[in-house]
């Protein structure tokens, strides 16, 4: 795994990601530059730009698409809502700029996926990380997946948040017949689907040995439960929450301070 110092060298913008998350980015930085040199990455939920600041220095990257609906207030699996208002694509381009990093190989398209005009460009490399619910998840894949190659790789962030998605896309590419790994990256919110002969390739050059899957899926349902009761359910007087409770409509939040 790379030291924080170099981390931070790749990330000189601040993002939602921890360290681990970041490194598995590079990981698949180093897995498209090694086996798709000149390949085209695909984002969907760029917010302030962070996890662009990699692909756009690399110069194996020869073109990047970002998705984000930006300005909105965003439903959230965690019983919230997420409030985005603020941060434009300007604002983010003023981000990277400021940065030192050039953004001539980069479009960007304001709005979800499926309001997107269909894209002559085939990518390589996709990582969603837009709407956190399941069905936005599901969505953000089921129209990325006609423009990506057929050896490519999807990453996904706040996996343990999605993670019914990310069993109804398994179970998707099963049915489909489309070859495709799935590795959960430890003690991370990030995940992978792995299409084509990248399915079969030797994943262990560049990530760490995956999650147990089913445990994964365990943990992950704990987690949204917890977040879900503290955001909604509302105790009585008698302040026992299983005799006496009400459930409240999900409030909004700020997404960043």
């Amino acid at each position: 795994m790379p030291t924080a110092s170099e981390i931070a060298q790749h990330f000189p913008i601040e993002s939602q990601s921890s360290d681990r998350d970041k490194a598995f980015l590079l990981a698949a930085r180093r897995l498209m530059g090694d086996l798709a040199p000149g390949y085209a990455y695909l984002e969907i939920g760029s917010f302030l730009g962070g996890s662009l600041a990699p692909f756009l220095v690399d110069p194996a990257c020869a073109a990047i698409l970002s998705i984000d609906e930006r300005g909105k207030t965003l439903p959230d699996e965690r019983g919230a809502l997420f409030d985005y208002a603020g941060i434009t694509t300007q604002s983010m381009l003023d981000r990277l700029h400021k940065a030192g990093l050039a953004t001539e190989k980069l479009t960007t398209h304001d709005g979800p996926i499926d309001t997107m005009a269909v894209s002559d460009r085939r990518f390589d490399l996709a990582f969603i990380d837009g709407e956190h619910t399941d069905q936005a998840c599901f969505r953000d894949f089921l129209w990325a997946l006609p423009v990506m190659k057929n050896s490519s790789a999807v990453m996904f962030h706040d996996s343990s948040l999605i993670y019914k998605a990310i069993r109804l896309i398994a179970l998707y590419l099963r049915k489909e017949g489309r070859p495709f790994t799935f590795l959960k990256h430890g003690n991370s919110e990030m995940s992978a689907v792995f299409l084509g002969d990248l399915s079969r390739c030797d994943l262990g050059r560049y990530f760490e040995a995956g999650e147990d899957c089913d445990a994964f899926y365990a943990a992950s349902e704990v987690t949204v439960l917890e977040h879900s009761i503290r955001n909604r359910v509302r105790s009585g007087p008698d302040g026992e929450p299983l005799r006496s409770f009400t459930i409240d409509p999900p409030k909004a939040e700020k997404a960043y301070y």
